[in-house]
């Protein structure tokens, strides 16, 4: 039973033994403890600091490719845009030239046409004027001499002509 009673000698010794034992610890074990645990706090830090950075530049780099894809996108809209308006207006001056050629081919035709038809028309004169002077002839039984047979084409022709 004297193990269970306290005794002061024991209680003494043992506080000695203890704060020795905390003095020893502190010198060998808790200086090293605590330096590694600030170590390690120094090194999360680090991490945390640079897993920020990174996370911001990361941040900035999309924020900035975003940026250069609308413009890029911008650009390419605008160059199409212009790509449209250019390939509309020169639709249209393709067609305008045609149009204008085509006006001009009828208009040189119809010209072409309006004077073949009066060169045939002539031709049918003389040609008629001449055979109205030879059947003429022939009905009257005289031959005209050249001047005579001019002037009686030319009366045709005139006579045709206000006809």
């Amino acid at each position: 039973m004297e193990l269970l009673t306290p005794n002061l000698g024991t209680f003494f010794w043992t506080a000695v033994t203890f704060v020795l034992l905390l003095v020893i610890l502190k010198k060998v074990a808790w200086g090293p403890i605590l330096q590694t645990l600030a170590e390690r706090e120094t090194r999360i830090k680090e991490a945390l600091e640079k897993a920020d950075a990174a996370q911001k530049e990361t941040e900035e780099a999309l924020a900035k490719n975003q940026k250069v894809m609308d413009e890029a996108k911008k650009e390419a809209q605008d160059l199409l845009n212009k790509s449209r308006k250019t390939a509309d207006t020169t639709k249209e001056e393709i067609i305008q030239k045609a149009h204008s050629e085509a006006s001009a081919m009828l208009e040189k035709a119809k010209r072409e046409i309006s004077l073949e038809g009066e060169k045939a028309v002539d031709e049918i004169r003389k040609q008629t004027a001449e055979l109205s002077v030879l059947i003429a002839s022939k009905l009257i039984g005289k031959t005209l001499s050249q001047k005579d047979h001019q002037d009686v084409i030319d009366d045709s022709l005139k006579q045709m002509e206000l006809n």
